[in-house]
């Protein structure tokens, strides 16, 4: 009986917000779900099913593999239609729910399960083969001869960074680009990033200094004592395998900062 309140509650509260903010309301019966809101658009012409994203400009067709900027994917069939008719230039767009997407094959054939994500093709989502931004996951799956074909696939929408969709050694210099995008993430997620970013940087200072500092003295030794030279090298031998392990402990710890 309460949760029936609270429903009935929000759904009241929805429409007096709608009232206030002037913007009209329309149901339909289709296959999607989701609450459309109508955006204005930079660009006119948008294909419907198109991925939009929020750029400092204003709002258009993602143009970026992996695009942090993600917003939602346009529309014109919607459960519920929130439109603001003073708007120019607008467009439905979805944020949540199932949307249909327009999608190619360039990042491989898309099976059901597999995670979208924007593409270079301005508006069209592909399958994500690594860690980024991703837009949702796959109701559908998608092939073609060519990888430019377009289709269309329905996508459960969740826009959210994804790992574990590829291993560490082809990972860090994301992790160094999407540190350095801080302001497009969530707090808790940029200080992740900052953490790992500052992580790799210290290791690897930390690991130069170390190696120059002992094979400066290692040569200095040599040319004082050529009587020990293999000793010596032995010793420069080991302090460059420690160089690396401080590396590597460096990378190891970024790595478990950013999937823990």
């Amino acid at each position: 009986m309460r949760k029936l309140l609270v429903k009935k509650l929000s759904v009241i509260i929805l429409f007096i917000l709608i009232w206030i903010s002037g913007r009209s309301i329309t149901f339909a019966q289709v296959n999607s779900s989701g609450i459309g809101i109508s955006i204005p658009l930079k660009d006119s012409g948008i294909a419907v099913g198109s991925i939009i994203c929020s750029y400092p400009e204003g709002f258009t067709a993602c143009i970026g593999e992996y695009d942090p900027s993600m917003y939602g994917v346009s529309t014109k069939d919607v459960t519920v239609e929130i439109e603001d008719t003073e708007l120019k230039n607008s467009t439905l767009v979805l944020t949540t729910g199932i949307a249909t997407v327009r999608v190619n094959t360039i990042g491989g054939n898309i099976e059901e399960g597999d995670f979208i994500s924007s593409s270079e093709t301005p508006g069209v989502g592909q399958k994500a083969r690594k860690n980024g931004y991703v837009l949702g996951i796959a109701m559908q799956g998608y092939s073609a001869d060519n990888p430019g074909d377009i289709g269309n696939i329905q996508v459960t929408l969740n826009i959210h960074p994804a790992s574990g969709l590829t291993g560490p050694g082809s990972n860090l210099l994301q992790f160094i680009r999407r540190g350095l995008a801080v302001p497009l993430f969530e707090p808790l997620e940029s200080l992740r990033y900052i953490l790992a970013v500052l992580m790799v940087l210290i290791s690897f200072t930390l690991g130069m200094i170390y190696f120059g500092r002992s094979s400066r003295a290692g040569i200095e030794a040599v040319g004082r004592n050529p009587l020990a030279k293999r000793v010596i090298q032995l010793t420069v031998f080991m302090n460059i395998v420690l160089t690396i392990v401080i590396v590597l402990v460096g990378l190891a710890i970024a790595y478990l900062i950013l999937i823990l």
